[in-house]
């Protein structure tokens, strides 16, 4: 699961010029969840935005809009696809 963060992350930071900081800011508690507020989390959710659940430190899940999940999909199908080239 570490290495789909870390992509996910390479992807968000390099791909989007996501700085540390806003990735820092993008980091939601699960105890924030815990307390009613995943719809309030959603709705505040801008076009890319991403939010990311950690529990005791470690990433868990990511909320993210759904057309940032598509473009997520595809560039993971393209690496993969490039990584199966490679092995070939």
């Amino acid at each position: 699961m570490l290495t789909y963060f870390m992509m996910f992350l390479y992807t968000l930071v390099v791909s989007r010029k996501v700085s540390f900081q806003n990735m820092l800011d993008s980091l939601i508690p699960i105890s924030v969840l815990n307390q009613g507020k995943a719809a309030k989390i959603i709705s505040s959710l801008q076009k890319d935005e991403v939010k990311i659940i950690v529990k005791n430190n470690e990433p868990m899940a990511a909320i993210v809009p759904i057309s940032r999940f598509s473009e997520l999909c595809e560039t993971e199908e393209k690496w993969l696809s490039e990584r199966e080239k490679e092995n070939e």
